[in-house]
């Protein structure tokens, strides 16, 4: 008889789960351990990765970030600021029959789901990866369910021809304005730059200083990516991005842009250079994120990109539905009190 047993993955373990996670059809670079330590230390959370194991082989599992919510209630989730997606992530399996992939994946799911429930967490959070493409497993059992969207890029063929008259124009004139692409990290100019983008649509970034430069010393240490800049003839940064790469394919994880620069095609023709890299680095595709925000899927949809789905799922406590309405209701007490809100400018802010 198979022998399931769902544990935590230990830290001497992380090669294993890491191996996994680049084998596994939902893993992604946020998945991975060094992913997920850098950020809990960032967020002071607790790391935690679950791993299901069949016969002591690892076959899937889960990766979490625990916190004390409230300050009364243990709370884990998959996913955090600048962290897109986490969740289940399972071994492929080498069969033509899909019953029996759909078999193995919800063996992992319930095994893992079933272990989370026992550790009677006040809430569970898991926005999985666009890799995981069926969830009925958890609408099955109780837990609510979201639907996300991304874009993601083909990188096949000539990518100039299959974007719209619009990028080609932005990217057209950029070129004549002298404007040019190169790779260049620099921390502290991005930082800024994102200050600059939030700044625009009068608001601040929602993570700190520390969490974002904590995120890029890990791409840089890690070689897990990459920072582009597009500069103007007389050398300023006109717009910025950071594309990350794992086994599958590559994100462009996030992007700023100079207010004064928005109107030189800059982030178009940024956009067209790291497709090009990543298409010369056989990537079969660039998952270029924002399908969630209306004004930055305008921008996004320009260079006609698919539009893919992904899934979170949420499990929660009575106590804390209550602490979470409670929160809600003294949250719009301080809103109508609160002075009016400055006009919303439509400005494209940071992306990620």
């Amino acid at each position: 008889m198979v022998r399931v047993e769902v544990r935590t993955v230990h830290a001497d373990e992380s090669t294993a789960w890491d191996r996994l996670v680049a084998a596994s059809p939902q893993g992604t670079v946020f998945h991975t351990s060094d992913w997920l330590a850098r950020t809990a230390a960032s967020l002071n959370r607790t790391p935690m990765i679950l791993g299901c194991y069949e016969d002591g082989a690892l076959i899937g599992g889960c990766p979490l970030l625990l916190s004390d919510q409230f300050k009364l209630l243990r709370t884990a989730s998959s996913a955090a600021l600048l962290a897109p997606y986490g969740g289940i992530v399972t071994a492929g399996i080498e069969s033509t029959k899909r019953r029996e992939r759909e078999l193995h994946t919800n063996n992992v799911i319930a095994s893992v789901c079933n272990h989370i429930t026992q550790m009677r967490f006040a809430h569970v959070d898991l926005i999985n990866a666009p890799g995981l493409e069926d969830i009925r497993w958890f609408t099955q059992n109780g837990w609510d369910a979201k639907v996300y969207y991304t874009y993601v890029l083909p990188t096949g063929g000539d990518i100039f021809s299959r974007i719209s008259k619009n990028a080609r124009r932005s990217i057209n004139k950029a070129e004549k304005q002298g404007i040019t692409a190169e790779k260049y990290f620099d921390a502290g100019a991005y930082w800024m730059l994102t200050v600059n983008t939030f700044e625009r649509q009068n608001s601040r970034p929602p993570f700190t200083k520390d969490h974002l430069l904590g995120i890029l010393d890990i791409i840089r240490e890690k070689n897990l990516g990459e920072m582009w800049v597009a500069r103007t003839s007389s050398g300023e940064i006109a717009a910025a991005e950071v594309v990350v790469y794992d086994s599958k394919m590559a994100h462009r994880w996030s992007a700023a842009s100079a207010g004064e620069h928005l109107s030189t095609g800059a982030a178009s023709l940024l956009l067209s250079q790291v497709a090009a890299d990543t298409a010369e680095r056989n990537y079969p595709s660039i998952n270029l994120m924002a399908g969630n925000m209306t004004h930055l899927s305008a921008f996004i949809a320009t260079f006609n990109p698919d539009l893919v789905p992904y899934y979170g799922v949420e499990l929660s406590g009575i106590r804390y539905g209550i602490l979470r309405s409670v929160n809600r209701l003294m949250r719009g007490m301080v809103s109508r009190v609160a002075p009016p809100a400055l006009p919303y400018r439509k400005d494209p802010p940071f992306q990620g």
